[in-house]
């Protein structure tokens, strides 16, 4: 045997750190090839790390809770053999097949013989095979106090989540956790680290690069409403923001550049041709955006089933990284918790456009004439000033507004 340190991989989207979650493993014990080390929390997803070699844990080299860089030691292993080729691998599925984890380049899996199992550390707590939840969420349910066996999952296929344990919690375990986390003079303090800190410097990006402003607008959803009740009507029921979304997707086709960004290197607007529509989500952790991709190719139905899996996915934390990049526009609902009129969404870098919807409730508005009462929101649009200017922003919101008001089902 030979002492091998495993240092953390860049998982493929550039990341320079990760938030150790839980360690699947423990100082002493053994480990095959491509079995769960533990589960990190990146900017994008929790992702669980395997290892590159059987052998003895020798040395854990961080604590849940603790940020890790990219390239630090992560654990150190009495090894038998060279390093197998495998990836990290979401946390809902460490029993998918094997392929390249990032610094030890491609390969063909596993060797001959060796049989991947998940292996779950002692820390960990133990449930039936009919509790359905990542090891992040167990490990939260045990400290929390939750039994998984009495909850009902929220997330898709009945996966319990995240907000699912956070809502189970008892109080006692609640004010116990807040009041390790307060200090003596009654401040408390929270580590920013993984997908929180990866939102705050999106935003300081975006407020301190990108000159934008913002355009505001009032939508007649009587005519959206209608479409919805027919689908329902039909047995198919959807939220309002499939049609959001293919309104969107239509006048981006009549405004190109609104679907573009800023090549800072080259002084060059970079015009994107597939849409690929980001969806602002609150979840547990934050906000998240996952990426439906290509949404040009697709009708309203086929919107609403990505829009809603890719939502269940960011709520569950069961997405890849490779399902929350790579958005070329984004849309935010804030009208869907609550009664929230409008406001003045922030452009993710790299993007020109996003839009807010607010909340549909009836308004007054003029009809032949008349004052009426109509059911409408609030829409507005957040553009990269470098790239269009005020009289595009109005003709694009113009025709985002007379899509919205004649959609169909």
């Amino acid at each position: 045997m030979a002492e091998q340190t495993f240092r953390l991989p860049d998982l493929g989207e550039g990341l320079t750190e990760a938030q150790l979650v839980t360690w699947r493993v423990e100082e002493g014990g053994q480990v095959e090839v491509n079995e769960p080390l533990c589960d990190v929390e990146t900017a994008k997803a929790v992702v669980v790390i395997p290892s590159p070699w059987a052998g003895t844990i020798q040395k854990l080299h961080a604590r849940p809770g603790e940020s890790v860089a990219v390239g630090s030691a992560l654990v150190t292993i009495a090894a038998q053999g060279a390093p197998a080729p495998v990836e990290p691998l979401p946390a809902e599925s460490v029993e998918a097949t094997p392929s390249t984890l990032v610094g030890y380049g491609p390969g063909a899996g596993p060797p001959a013989g060796i049989r991947r199992r998940a292996r779950v550390a002692p820390s960990t707590p133990q449930m039936g095979s009919d509790v359905r939840a990542a090891p992040f969420v167990r490990q939260l349910a045990k400290e929390r106090g939750v039994d998984l066996a009495a909850l009902t999952g929220s997330g898709p296929g009945g996966r319990i989540t995240r907000a699912d344990v956070e809502g189970a919690a008892s109080p006692v375990a609640a004010t116990s956790a807040a009041a390790a986390a307060s200090t003596t003079d009654g401040e408390r303090r929270i580590s920013v680290v993984g997908i929180r800190k990866a939102i705050a410097r999106q935003m300081v990006r975006s407020v301190t690069t990108i000159p934008q402003f913002t355009e505001f607008a009032v939508f007649d959803a009587t005519k959206l409403l209608a479409a919805r009740e027919r689908q329902k009507q039909s047995g198919r029921s959807m939220t309002p923001l499939p049609y959001f979304i293919l309104a969107l997707v239509k006048a981006v086709r009549a405004f190109p550049l609104m679907n573009s960004s800023w090549d800072e290197a080259h002084d060059e607007i970079v015009v994107k041709q597939p849409i690929n529509v980001g969806i602002a989500v609150n979840t547990s952790q934050g906000l998240l955006v996952p990426v439906l991709r290509g949404a040009e190719r697709l009708d309203l139905m086929a919107i609403a089933d990505q829009a809603a899996r890719l939502i269940e996915g960011a709520r569950a934390g069961t997405l890849k990284p490779v399902e929350m990049s790579g958005g070329t526009i984004t849309i935010t609902n804030v009208g869907a918790s609550g009664p929230v009129e409008t406001g003045t969404p922030i452009i993710s870098p790299t993007e020109c456009c996003v839009g807010a919807f607010g909340a549909i409730k009836p308004r007054p508005m003029v009809i032949d004439g008349k004052v009426v009462a109509r059911s409408g929101a609030w829409i507005s649009i957040s553009v990269d000033h470098r790239i269009v200017d005020g009289a595009l922003a109005t003709e694009f919101l113009t025709a985002l507004v007379g899509e919205l008001e004649t959609s169909r089902a």
